[in-house]
């Protein structure tokens, strides 16, 4: 929100009032927060269709594109960030991002707002002077072994085309872009995108005292995440899925997004999440099938697999930003290995994070009662399991191991 005649002091009284009055008189409900105590429905619970993509709210969806000023007719290509994330000005710390067509000054005013991902409105409202009209959606989205669930808000809106409670599709049309209701500032978009999902709708942080770093833990910088996250998996899509919890020793299988089995499994000898080759742990992160083999195998350890072998792609796109951050990979190699998991594609084994994790049995039956870290990294199965399993288990199968 750009200043234009107000100073920061009267700034702050005006809005303390218009936060007051707007949250005291309006019903606020974010989603429950609360824990089933079972991490498997914990991570699947989901009260509306899961975000399986960011795309930008105005323009097309590369948040680009002409438009047309609906007061003369002319066109204008592209579109700029007018007030940063972060950044601190005349009013305050800015917690979002004001978006302006290149025309500026009211070039923009009336053009179309979509919802940034599938989410579902938790509030559609005015919220009087320097808001104006707000919407805030909430989106649930899965990355790696997260389930995430953050805010878009939309202020300075010319209209609202939606209702607190409606389920919204990505790109879907809920607005158009206006200004405030006293006309202090330019025709802009508003755009947050909020962690911390329980404050009010036209919560402003230097109002109440919050400083930068208070603002880059509870918000988000609304383009680079965008940007990065363009495509999203989402458990619930996949036919076949494989979530395994290494705390209880447990997986489920899903079909459909419809539970049909669980398992005991046991895991690497060393506890811990895997970092680097030989480490003997098991990873934790989202991966998919790549191939399968049953049968014999060679080697002085192939009655170690129990006669079945179902090999994931590890390592994942997050295994490789971390192994990128300690010099374990390069560049390049990250990139590689983000297009390969994509497509769910084998990724590479040649680097020091290592490769070669999957499911298999064992030499032997085993005992739950007995010892659970059993393999090299490895998900180890009963026999009885990965021979009843194994053909139900295709590649391309999502596996997420916590």
């Amino acid at each position: 929100m750009r200043a234009i005649f107000c100073g920061f002091v009267l700034f702050c009284l005006i809005h303390a009032l218009a936060c007051s009055s707007a949250s005291d008189s309006r019903a606020y409900t974010p989603a429950a927060t609360h824990s089933t105590g079972n991490v498997f429905e914990d991570y699947l619970r989901s009260d509306y269709p899961p975000a399986d993509g960011f795309d930008f709210p105005f323009g097309n969806s590369n948040g680009q594109g002409e438009y047309t000023d609906k007061e003369t007719g002319k066109q204008y290509s592209g579109w700029y960030i007018a007030t940063k994330f972060a950044e601190q000005y005349s009013l305050g710390i800015h917690p979002g991002e004001d978006w302006n067509g290149n025309g500026g000054k009211n070039t923009d005013r009336g053009q179309d707002v979509y919802a940034v991902a599938n989410g579902r409105v938790v509030f559609a409202e005015s919220c009087g002077r320097l808001w104006g009209n707000v919407i805030v959606i909430e989106h649930t989205l899965y990355e790696n072994v997260e389930r995430q669930t953050i805010q878009s808000v939309y202020a300075h809106l010319l209209d609202i085309k939606v209702r607190a409670g409606d389920l919204v599709k990505r790109r879907q049309l809920i607005a158009s872009i206006g200004q405030d209701p006293d006309k202090t500032y330019d025709a802009h978009l508003h755009l947050e995108l909020r962690r911390n999902i329980t404050l009010a709708p036209n919560y402003w942080p230097s109002s109440n005292g919050q400083d930068q770093g208070w603002v880059r833990q509870h918000y988000i910088e609304p383009s680079s995440f965008i940007a990065a996250h363009r495509k999203l998996f989402v458990p619930h899509h996949e036919a076949t899925l494989i979530v395994v919890d290494q705390a209880s020793y447990k997986m489920r299988l899903y079909k459909q997004s419809k539970f049909m089995s669980e398992h005991d499994v046991s895991f690497g000898q060393a506890k811990g999440q895997k970092r680097v080759q030989g480490d003997n742990k098991t990873p934790k992160g989202m991966y998919f099938v790549t191939n399968k083999h049953r049968g014999q195998f060679d080697g002085a350890y192939g009655g170690y697999y129990g006669g079945h072998w179902i090999k994931v792609n590890y390592p994942n796109p997050y295994d490789a930003a971390r192994g990128q951050a300690e010099r374990i990979v390069s560049r390049e190699q990250a990139a590689k290995i983000k297009v390969n998991w994509l497509n769910r594609a084998p990724t590479l084994e040649n680097t020091r994070l290592g490769g070669g994790i999957g499911f298999h049995g064992w030499i032997k039956e085993w005992d739950n009662d007995g010892p659970r870290h059993l393999s090299w990294g490895c998900v180890v199965m009963h026999i009885f399991d990965i021979t009843k399993l194994y053909d139900h288990i295709p590649p391309g199968t999502m596996v997420v191991i916590f």
